[in-house]
């Protein structure tokens, strides 16, 4: 079964039940997860279950785990609903011998969470054939969608926005589900107890306290290989008129953090030296700061660093502001791409 946009939206809130196996795609990987958990909660209504989420890497490696999951019925009659996140045809071999099973044996839910799949994908076909199973592709947002999503969002706050507010709101919000949503819980959490309607001010001043966490999470993004994410985060710290020394700024304190943490694992061999640092970096911290240092290794640092001094000189020398905003923006841009490529490697 194939179905998109609003028929797959559809599918989510009321699936099929003879359809346990489902893979979810498409070019917004922030709408590809909320329909997931669209299709999660619809599936808990009729079943309690219990919801695993499962590594890509780690279903490479033992593929029996896979099958094991999908079969094993619980002793205490809760369902189980498993959570997988991959790309291009990564896991086909092994997703094609899943949709291959006996109806019978398959005991759990299975949901594949993807990027975009073209028309040839081995994947989106075997999935869109297969009599158990069904392929939903998802769009991105459009402004419209955005304005009713932020709406529902801030009606179950109670929190009311005007309508001028809420255009410049959506307006400002990167083109990514994901993000948007955080901006919008961000706005939410800001109106609470407002006791008016928020107003283009209120956004205004929203926009300028998150000015500085807004630098630091495109830069982490960059760091962390995280492409969509990253571009989004620098076009949207870009429009808001952010300037190339404010990244340089941001890249550099994020590389003398890494590298502080380097030196303190060295001195303690390893593990976690969160709390040991200035400022520190918190136990739920951790594990995305750990993720972004071990793509970085101490050359790769100093380099970055030398890069981001010339890139800061250029800037500061007479009518080079204009030159380095292109040069930091192909900075911002290899760093990624160069993150990206050692994380798949």
């Amino acid at each position: 079964m194939k179905l998109s946009g609003n028929s797959a939206a559809r599918f989510a809130k009321k699936p099929d039940a003879n359809i346990p196996l489902v893979l979810i795609f498409g070019d917004d990987e922030g709408v590809v997860s909320d329909l997931a958990n669209d299709l999660i909660g619809a599936w808990r209504k009729q079943n309690p279950a219990n919801v695993i989420t499962l590594d890509e890497d780690t279903v490479k490696r033992d593929p029996p785990a896979l099958f094991d999951a999908l079969e094993a019925q619980s002793l205490l009659g809760d369902g189980t609903i498993l959570r997988l996140r991959t790309s291009g045809e990564k896991l086909f071999s092994i997703l094609k011998d899943v949709l291959a099973l006996p109806i019978e044996r398959v005991a759990a839910k299975l949901i594949v969470q993807s990027g975009v799949l073209n028309t040839r994908s081995k994947t989106r076909t075997a999935f869109e054939a297969g009599l158990n199973s069904a392929a939903l592709q998802v769009f991105a947002d459009s402004d419209a969608d955005v304005a009713g999503l932020v709406r529902v969002t801030l009606d179950e706050s109670n929190v009311t926005i005007e309508d001028d507010a809420l255009a410049f709101f959506v307006a400002g919000l990167p083109g990514h589900r994901s993000l948007a949503n955080a901006e919008t819980e961000k706005l939410a959490i800001y109106a609470y107890d407002l006791d008016r309607p928020v107003s283009i001010k209120d956004v205004r001043a929203l926009c300028e306290t998150n000015a500085d966490e807004d630098v630091y999470t495109a830069v982490q993004f960059a760091l962390s290989g995280a492409s969509d994410l990253a571009q989004a985060e620098l076009d949207r710290v870009v429009d808001a008129g952010l300037s190339a020394i404010g990244l340089l700024r941001g890249f550099e304190r994020e590389a003398k953090q890494m590298l502080s943490a380097r030196a303190l694992q060295g001195a303690r061999g390893g593990g976690n030296v969160g709390k040991q640092m200035k400022p520190p970096i918190w136990p739920n911290q951790w594990p995305a700061f750990e993720a972004r240092l071990k793509l970085w290794p101490v050359p790769l640092l100093v380099r970055l660093l030398e890069r981001i001094h010339d890139m800061e000189e250029m800037a500061k020398s007479p009518g080079g502001a204009g030159l380095a905003d292109a040069a930091v923006r192909e900075f911002f841009t290899g760093v990624y791409r160069s993150a990206e490529a050692r994380k798949l490697a």
